[in-house]
């Protein structure tokens, strides 16, 4: 795991181009949305479809040069970026398929966390409304909790936990969802259903330990970020730090998919 880890931190230097397309769709569509922001309900609707189009595209081109770049190691970064294009065009589709499945299923694992949560925690007893007027703001947030009783303290404690874990949850059983897609098959339906069988097969531990290991430095990421992020050199430094985990995780993931569900013997497992 550990060795595999490091492999990948050296093909994410290697090809630490890979961050190019993510830092300008990131840019990009905070702009669009943005300026899409304000609107009648209809074009808020049309603006959210055409994002979900542009992230369909940007998913695609990007996983795929992921995919290329753990394949053919040998590979010139600027024929990399070159190949962009060529996986929108051949995995477009597909994407939007597993754009489509993952919010379905994380909308049920949600669901089945809010169930369960009203079933064994209850309301906490203050409108979400008010909650999200509240957040606006450092001082509003701090007197709305202030007002809150013990044993609502301790009710929004186990919602976050709560939420927390499905979070978790999902992003784990998602893991293998964009490899599978790339690597074994593109039916969004079928790869699914692969990632699943690969996820929680034999290997299941060694499984948890990957998700762990990118678990671990996400939150070590994100707890400097927010104690260390408010200067602004800090903040500019984190925000590349954040890229730069996002492009090593997800070649982390393809390195030891490929290494483990792909590659086994030396030759290709596209086994359904």
């Amino acid at each position: 795991m550990i060795n595999l880890l490091k492999d990948s931190v050296k093909l994410t230097n290697k090809y630490i181009v890979l961050g190019t397309p993510l830092i300008l769709f990131s840019l990009l569509s905070s702009l669009y949305l943005l300026f899409s922001a304000n609107g009648t309900n209809i074009s808020l609707i049309i603006a959210i479809f055409l994002f979900f189009l542009m992230l369909g595209a940007f998913l695609s081109g990007w996983f795929y040069i992921v995919k290329e770049c753990v394949e053919n190691r040998e590979i010139d970064p600027n024929d990399l970026i070159k190949d962009f294009p060529s996986g929108v065009g051949e995995y477009f589709l597909p994407c939007i398929g597993l754009l489509f499945n993952v919010l379905i299923i994380s909308s049920i694992i949600f669901l089945a966390a809010y169930f369960i949560g009203m079933k064994t925690i209850g309301d906490i007893g203050f409108i979400a409304q008010n909650f999200n007027m509240t957040t606006n703001s450092a001082e509003s947030f701090k007197e709305m909790l202030s007002s809150l009783t013990n044993e609502q303290l301790i009710k929004l404690n186990a919602w976050n936990i709560l939420l927390f874990g499905a979070m978790s949850i999902t992003y784990f059983v998602m893991m293998f969802y964009s490899p599978a897609l790339f690597f074994k098959s593109k039916n969004p339906f079928i790869s699914f259903f692969i990632s699943l069988r690969d996820l929680f097969n034999r290997k299941f531990l060694k499984n948890a330990g990957l998700f762990l290991i990118i678990f671990v430095i996400y939150i070590i990421l994100s707890v400097l970020t927010a104690l260390l992020g408010s200067n602004i050199v800090m903040h500019f430094v984190f925000t590349l730090a954040n890229f730069y985990f996002l492009v090593l995780a997800a070649v982390y993931v393809y390195n030891y998919y490929y290494n483990n569900y792909v590659k086994v013997g030396g030759n290709i497992d596209a086994r359904v």
